[in-house]
């Protein structure tokens, strides 16, 4: 019990990092002035200094009522549930996998994974960085022999996740005018085939498919020519076939 404890408490450490990827990166793409470590923490609204114990996960957004100390604008119930989101599916992954290479692998593509669904969900972006970063890490991890796959398979599985959304897309392009799929969705799909192999990577193509469209049809109801973020089903359906089906 004590390294669960441990592990969602350094999810929900991480999270508030991931809070910040998710807010600032997208900016930093669009060529705001800003780092992930420049300018300190500070309201949006009035600019000012948020106090280090205010910047405590959870509790500091509990503390202000979820509200700015300084000019009172509210600061969005988000923050503390991505917090708790990101420490519950760390201590998830610990007891699921255990302290193991493929535990600690579940570990680090979740501090790529959660900002990628909010900020394509926020911004229709899958940015390089951390789409890239990701490919190369799990790459590195299965050719190092700590993958959840071998290296050769990781390689053919990146291939094949890059390769068949490409070609559907061509295809898509040939016969409507247009594209169907962005590249981040087929770079996240070559990531998430280097971490996952083969069989991970179809499963994962037919889970985040049929979810989108059903999500599309019956939820959101998505006209045929409305595009619609779809990162953030291939994130649930990763996170579904690692917890469930690897």
């Amino acid at each position: 019990m004590l390294i669960l404890f441990f592990s969602a408490l350094t999810g929900v450490t991480v999270g508030s990092f991931i809070n910040v990827i998710i807010y600032r990166l997208p900016r930093i793409i669009q060529g705001e002035a800003l780092s992930l470590s420049f300018p300190a923490s500070h309201c949006p609204q009035c600019k000012t200094p948020i106090k280090f114990y205010h910047l405590i996960p959870v509790i500091g957004w509990l503390m202000l009522r979820g509200r700015c100390a300084h000019c009172s604008i509210r600061i969005s119930a988000r923050y503390p549930l991505i917090e708790l989101l990101t420490g519950g599916l760390f201590a998830l992954a610990i007891l699921r996998f255990g302290v193991t290479p493929p535990g600690i692998g579940v570990v680090l593509a979740l501090i790529f994974l959660i900002p990628l669904f909010f900020i394509d969900l926020d911004t229709f972006l899958l940015p390089d960085r951390l789409t890239l970063s990701f490919l190369i890490l799990a790459s590195g991890a299965s050719l190092s022999g700590y993958g959840m796959v071998s290296a050769q398979e990781s390689v053919l599985a990146a291939a094949a996740g890059f390769g068949i959304p490409w070609l559907l897309d061509r295809l898509h392009h040939w016969r409507y005018g247009r594209n169907g799929m962005g590249m981040g969705d087929m770079k996240l799909f070559a990531a998430l085939g280097a971490w996952t192999g083969l069989e991970g990577v179809f499963q994962i193509m037919l889970i985040a498919s049929l979810i989108a469209l059903v999500s599309a049809l019956l939820l959101l109801r998505h006209k045929r020519d409305v595009a619609f973020p779809f990162g953030p089903y291939m994130v649930i359906a990763a996170l579904t076939w690692v917890f469930c089906f690897s």
